[in-house]
């Protein structure tokens, strides 16, 4: 396996103005769906689109191409398990199926679990045509993936950056649907402004705090590394070493070194001053903040619908506040998207239906119902974006987030340091933490034969 693979995004022009973002993330209440562990990884190619745009394929409307072979009488999907955005996949679908004939069923399986339940259903015929991922991660390596085709008129309706989230090596594996990271959410009834400082919002911490009373200033799910990466990233830590020409060095692994160890530090003071529980997790950041009990929290856009119903316009959002170093946090951003199976019979219908989804109405309307934002050009210069103050918050924390780094051996990364951040957590010394989690992240490495 090779050491050193190409990045992908410029991180500047991942964020196209006011894209928003989303990663790994089921919902769960207005929780903090989050991304558990997003084997996501954006990857490289921006000029992906330009080795499929030759291809004939569908457009973006479903339309019966005379290049399209017959049609298949049904399509099949699986959409991550929650149940509110499955219903709004499945308005669309019904659409779909208006316009061509063809029946799509949207099965839900939980986004982490869809590449190994693939790699099983797959072979034997009972996979999707369409599946949904967080990045193209090791889905090629896995043979779980196909190069998808679609016309460059339908292509250029997406940010390149997207398109790139979803290829590896110059080919374009899925269609774009979300794109997201994680901010600040708070209440103005307990925090009138929002805090621009790691010291302002320590002092909420400290002012608003009462264990006893399930009372916080700050909560997040600080043992899940997809959100706790944004200090360590902030304080100057890296995953992978950048080897400065566009690629990282798997061999040099920055969990145990000063900045991400700074970082693991300072969530680590959290828990001993006692402002964030030992037990921390998605259902008590997400349940508490919406019952008004916590000043602020860590949560992605897929949250905001859920949490504007609980909080009404006492809900603000604001970039995560910066660091004793005067840095942003760096929160990962992701791109989701609809990915074409390797098993599917129907490739070129399943294509035809990826781009009905996302297209310029649908995505749209996804963004309407879930806020979630898609890399729709047209879509995110609209007023229904830049005019949503929600919206506009998380559009500033994306000018200082980062892709993941575009190798699959960020597969090695999420189970390591989750173990880590709970010793952290327990009060266990971060440098050692971090020393295991290395080890571990270097053997898993080892044993995939890299």
């Amino acid at each position: 396996m090779l050491n050193k693979k190409a990045i992908a995004i410029p991180l500047g022009t991942l964020l196209v103005a006011g894209a928003l973002s989303a990663c790994g993330s089921n919902d769960n209440n207005g929780g903090n769906a989050g991304a558990a562990s997003p084997s996501a990884s954006q990857s490289a190619s921006p000029s992906a689109s330009a080795s499929t745009a030759q291809n004939a394929s569908p457009s973006a409307s479903a339309s019966a191409s005379s290049d399209l072979p017959a049609k298949p009488a049904e399509l099949t999907i699986w959409q991550d398990d929650n149940a509110d955005k499955i219903a709004v996949s499945t308005e669309i679908a019904k659409k779909y199926t208006e316009q061509t004939g063809i029946k799509v069923n949207i099965k839900p399986v939980a986004m982490n679990d869809q590449p190994d339940v693939l790699a099983l259903d797959g072979p034997a015929g009972k996979g999707p045509d369409l599946f949904y991922q967080p990045g193209i991660g090791a889905l090629v390596i896995k043979g779980l993936v196909q190069e998808i085709k679609a016309p460059q008129e339908t292509l250029s309706a997406y940010t390149p950056e997207a398109l790139a989230a979803l290829s590896q090596d110059g080919k374009l594996y899925g269609l774009p649907a979300v794109t997201e990271t994680y901010a600040l959410f708070y209440n103005k009834k307990l925090v009138p402004e929002a805090p621009k400082t790691i010291a302002d919002l320590e002092k909420i911490m400290a002012e608003q705090t009462d264990a006893k009373k399930q009372q916080y200033g700050f909560l997040f799910e600080a043992t899940n590394f997809y959100y706790a990466w944004a200090f360590m990233g902030g304080n100057d830590g890296y995953i992978f070493k950048p080897d400065g020409s566009g690629g990282f060095d798997t061999k040099d692994i920055g969990f145990n070194k000063e900045g991400a160890v700074r970082g693991g530090q300072l969530i680590q003071s959290w828990f001993q001053k006692g402002y964030i529980p030992k037990d921390v997790n998605g259902d008590i950041v997400g349940g508490l903040f919406g019952q008004g009990k916590v000043g602020a929290i860590i949560n992605g856009p897929w949250a905001i619908q859920d949490l504007k119903k609980q909080l009404g316009d006492n809900l603000g959002v604001a970039p995560l506040p910066t660091l004793e170093n005067g840095k942003h946090p760096t929160s990962f951003i992701g791109v989701k998207g609809w990915m074409l199976s390797k098993f599917t019979k129907s490739p070129e219908w399943a294509s035809d239906l990826a781009a009905f989804m996302t297209n310029e109405e649908n995505a749209l309307y996804y963004f309407k119902q879930t806020g979630e934002v898609p890399p729709v050009k047209s879509v995110l210069t609209s007023p229904d974006l830049t005019g949503d103050p929600l919206v506009f918050g998380f559009s500033q924390q994306n000018t200082y987030g980062m892709p993941f780094p575009t190798v699959p051996e960020l597969d090695t990364v999420w189970d390591p340091m989750a173990n880590a951040l709970k010793f952290i957590a327990s009060g266990k010394d971060v440098q050692g933490s971090m020393d295991d989690a290395v080890k571990q992240i270097e053997d898993k490495i080892k044993m995939t034969g890299a």
